[in-house]
């Protein structure tokens, strides 16, 4: 889902540049403000967020393919805008950081949260309270990549299901009733060793048509 929030990027020379005040957002109730200042210095761009009083280094960094963007966004559907930095670390633009900054009401004030920031090519369905992240391209001639998906829990982000390929495997999982990642699929994708696929009782699927398939375009 195409987010429709504040967009908003700022291209600077040495050194920090003035501050940029996000106010507005599509998502969430905003009754605070967010400063954001970045710069550009060896073709990467960083940020530094001001909380309290004090600016604060962000761990995100845009590297070749663009400039990092700052979003205000409800990242967990508490209905307060909170703040997301992103941008492409590689030059190929395929794999994309984010820096999430949640929205303390009662301490009126953001705070980092790692588990969301964590999470490659984070993607946010807003209407759904979908979360979902991973890597489109892990190698094995760009048919290796995983996909998993998120949901919050009484305040905290688990896990909820998962899929991954390598160059032999495919592989789905799923929550089971204790709240555990176990597996559900488990395929061969290549492998000229009929004795191994009668022994694993697996099927062999069409490995170029399944990548195709559960790949995502992340951008």
């Amino acid at each position: 889902m195409k987010l429709i929030a504040l967009l908003l990027s700022l291209i600077s020379t040495t050194a920090y540049c003035g501050t940029l005040h996000l106010e507005k957002s599509a998502t969430g109730k905003v009754r605070q403000a967010a400063d954001i200042r970045y710069v550009n210095h060896d073709e990467k761009q960083t940020y530094q967020l001001k909380v309290g009083k004090q600016w604060i280094n962000g761990s995100c960094s845009s590297s070749g393919t663009g400039n990092l963007h700052a979003l205000l966004v409800d990242m967990n559907f508490d209905g307060h805008a909170d703040l997301w930095v992103t941008g492409y670390t590689d030059s190929q633009g395929r794999i994309r950081c984010s820096d999430v900054w949640l929205w303390d009401a009662p301490a009126k004030q953001y705070r980092f949260n790692k588990p969301l920031s964590a999470i490659p090519n984070l993607d946010i369905s807003i209407t759904g309270q979908g979360i979902e992240g991973g890597i489109p391209n892990c190698g094995c001639a760009a048919q290796c990549f995983y996909e998993d998906s998120y949901q919050w829990q009484a305040n905290k982000l688990i896990t909820i299901a998962r899929r991954e390929q390598d160059c032999e495997r495919y592989r789905e999982y799923r929550l089971n009733e204790k709240n555990d990642l176990i597996i559900v699929k488990d395929e061969i994708i290549d492998s000229g060793n009929p004795g191994q696929q009668a022994i694993e009782k697996k099927n062999v699927v069409d490995w170029q048509r399944q990548a195709q398939t559960m790949r995502k375009s992340w951008e």
